[in-house]
């Protein structure tokens, strides 16, 4: 099942992900938007850090894998922040809207 949230963060800058979830699991994600990444390689690290976490695991604790990968890769967000990213991928698996076609394709 495809998951997809898109936040307009502080600044304007536009964020989005998509996930492909299966057995309350991220399988794979792809994080998008008019944000910088410096270096940029280190986006696909930060993705793949995130694939096996569960649609359970909260706010807190995605952002806290993300400011680890961005540690480990000595990278830097410019117009995001592991919190925003953390925020739009719980929203992604956790819909505000509960019926299947609200996040779900």
């Amino acid at each position: 099942m495809i998951y997809q949230a898109t936040k307009k963060v502080s600044g304007g800058k536009l964020l989005r992900v998509e996930i492909e979830g299966s057995n309350n699991k991220i399988r794979h994600i792809t994080i998008t938007g008019d944000f910088f990444l410096h270096p940029e390689e280190a986006l696909g690290r930060i993705e793949q850090s995130l694939c096996g976490m569960t649609f359970d695991t909260s706010i807190e604790d995605y952002a806290e894998d993300i400011s680890e990968m961005l540690y480990q890769t000595e990278a830097n967000f410019v117009g995001v922040s592991p919190q925003h990213i953390a925020e739009a991928i719980y929203e992604a698996v956790h819909p505000v809207d509960a019926s299947p076609e609200a996040s779900a394709k």
